[in-house]
């Protein structure tokens, strides 16, 4: 797989995932070396993963969920983070729902929109989840409808990625970011494993790219 370099000549990007901690699984390496050079990224959760700590209430897991995001994003720069509060786990790519990523498109204006991975799989046989489906379909046919300014949409992680950002100097930063989730990790029996998949994928992206670290994405041009 030969990945091109991603794009550089942006200046504001908003990245829209259907849950807390989806960013932090690679991504967030990209983000905080885009900010570092003055960049400007607004995250915007479409759920609250409420329904992700197995054993604790929606009610209780939501809030909760939220106040780790944004811990999780000021460790690599985000300051501005959306919740949409959308029912988590139960997703789907409805009219409310494309209309409310208008609506932010238009009023935030970027040049760049990201999420994630939309396809049915990771490559493989590791399916994809609906919620990450419908969030990247809404996010596609959003910014279509939007009729902004937006020049690309970008897929993190997707099997049919086509660029990559050198984010070789911030995999600490990326993993100090995904630390912050700290209740949902220690829900996957304290994210050891977790924190070792992203160091790893980071390093092997990298070494299909050419540098030491590296995220791939699905670039689709907009303009």
């Amino acid at each position: 797989m030969t990945l091109r370099t991603f794009p550089a000549d942006w200046n504001r990007a908003v990245f829209i995932v259907a849950h807390p901690d989806d960013v932090e699984y690679g991504a967030g390496a990209a983000v905080a070396k885009w900010i570092s050079e003055g960049k400007s990224v607004t995250y915007v959760m479409i759920t609250s993963g409420e329904q992700g700590i197995e054993g604790m209430v929606p009610e209780l897991c939501g809030p909760l969920r939220e106040q780790e995001q944004i811990a999780s994003s000021r460790v690599v720069g985000v300051e501005d983070i959306r919740f949409l509060r959308f029912p988590d786990y139960t997703l789907q790519n409805t009219q409310e729902l494309r209309d409310s990523l208008v609506d932010i498109v238009r009023e935030l204006d970027p040049e760049l929109v990201l999420t994630l991975n939309f396809r049915d799989n990771w490559g493989g046989e590791f399916e994809n989840s609906p919620d990450h489906m419908n969030a990247g379909q809404a996010v596609v046919e959003a910014v279509r409808a939007a009729g902004a300014n937006v020049r690309w949409i970008a897929a993190a992680a997707s099997p049919e990625a086509t660029h990559a950002a050198d984010v070789t100097g911030f995999e600490d930063t990326a993993i100090a970011s995904l630390r912050e989730h700290r209740a949902y990790l220690a829900g996957l029996g304290g994210g050891a494993e977790s924190l070792k998949m992203i160091r790893e994928a980071l390093a092997s992206t990298g070494a299909d790219f050419g540098t030491g670290a590296a995220v791939s994405f699905e670039l689709i041009d907009v303009a």
